[in-house]
């Protein structure tokens, strides 16, 4: 009898913890959920879509989270001033749901689990949960092709725990979804070359997470740019591709924000500096003392150990620094090159600004890591293997 190839047992067991990972990972989110405030307003945009009578979404909402939850986590949905207001008055609890239903394809996809006959409630946790876990196999399958199968299951482990995917994946939001689909995108098109089907994922992505324009715009202009400087053709599917989705997601980012009167100081406000009961009555003014306030109070409570505590655990310092220490850096001279295209790399980059740039349109110190795990996984990939060229470029 033949013996098994050393590197067939490797992949094997790779693939065995790997499997074993996800297995623990799906046991914890479904059995210790977080129900967050943000459960009932993304369970509000089921109902809503049926009336849009106030009253009746207001009690159907709450009515399903009463019977769904047991009492402790019911009484934890409705205490404190703001909560406590939003349950008494269906009038305000209404003007909130605007800043859920900014995600529309997350609220389109959440419905219809409800049409479905999908609990709700259960089913918010599991757009939570199977994102996770495909997060974690694009990655395992992107690295191992730069690695080896047994380090890549490793590395995922590891990124797991440090991006917290272990929390994202039983919490009520699209921040799962989100980071899945830039994954996505960014995989088909360094690792697969599916450039119409990178494309797709990273233009969808932003009605999921209206943000990811600040991810998705530059790089496909980045894609535009070296396709010219290459002297390529400027009639050829992909520039049509890259330029295609970059004004897709331009229209598809001020489309949104119109239909759901999207204001970045008005939801700033409400999440730094006190929650608005009446989102439709807001008329404070964006105030450059009150920003740069924020701010600073922010960066001055660094200096305090359990502020410096929180800001390392929220792990964004952790992979801005594991960028800083595997960085290229020559970037700017490749970008600038006209026989380079996009490689991890430089997609690594756009991750570091974007990274900095959250950090300056929502300076919290703890709870940035949910709206970053796509720029921590693109890190992390850029991170095992810098120097991986993608698909088809040119040596």
């Amino acid at each position: 009898m033949s013996s098994i190839p050393l590197k067939s047992l490797d992949s094997l067991a790779a693939t065995l913890l790997l499997a074993l990972h996800v297995l623990a990972l799906s046991w914890f989110a479904l059995n210790h959920p977080i129900y967050t405030w943000d459960v009932v307003p993304y369970v509000a945009t089921t109902f809503a879509a049926e009336t849009e009578d106030p009253a009746a979404v207001h009690e159907a909402t709450y009515g399903l989270l009463r019977q769904s939850l047991d009492a402790a986590q019911f009484n934890a949905l409705i205490s404190g001033e703001y909560a406590a207001a939003m349950y008494s008055s269906p009038e305000n609890f209404a003007t909130q749901l605007s800043m859920y239903e900014i995600k529309p394809l997350y609220v389109l996809v959440l419905g219809g689990l409800a049409a479905v006959g999908v609990n709700p409630v259960q089913g918010i946790i599991w757009l939570s949960l199977i994102p996770g876990l495909l997060i974690c196999v694009i990655l395992f399958l992107w690295l191992r092709n730069l690695t080896g199968p047994m380090q890549a299951a490793l590395v995922v482990i590891l990124f797991s725990i440090c991006a917290r995917l272990f929390d994202l994946s039983r919490i009520p939001t699209p921040d799962n979804l989100s980071a899945l689909m830039v994954l996505a995108g960014v995989y088909l098109l360094l690792a697969r070359g599916w450039v119409a089907a990178a494309v797709i994922c990273l233009g969808l992505s932003i009605w999921v997470r209206s943000n990811n324009i600040l991810f998705v715009a530059p790089l496909l202009a980045l894609l535009c740019w070296n396709h010219w400087r290459r002297g390529e053709p400027l009639r050829s599917a992909d520039l049509y591709w890259y330029s295609g989705g970059l004004s897709f997601g331009v229209f598809s980012y001020f489309s949104i924000s119109a239909v759901y009167d999207y204001d970045w100081w008005r939801l700033f406000y409400h999440t730094l500096v006190q929650p608005i009961v009446d989102i439709e009555e807001f008329s404070i003014h964006f105030s450059w003392n009150k920003y740069l306030q924020i701010l600073s109070n922010a960066a001055l409570d660094l200096v305090t150990l359990d502020q410096v505590l929180q800001w390392l655990s929220s792990n964004a310092l952790l992979f801005l620094l594991l960028w800083v220490m595997t960085a290229n850096w020559d970037i700017l001279a490749r970008i600038l090159c006209p026989k380079q295209q996009v490689s991890i790399s430089e997609a690594a980059l756009l991750c570091m600004l974007v990274i900095m740039a959250t950090i300056l349109l929502f300076p919290l110190i703890s709870g940035l890591d949910r709206l970053l795990c796509a720029s921590y996984a693109i890190i992390t990939v850029s991170a095992v293997d810098p120097h991986s060229d993608p698909l088809g470029t040119e040596s």
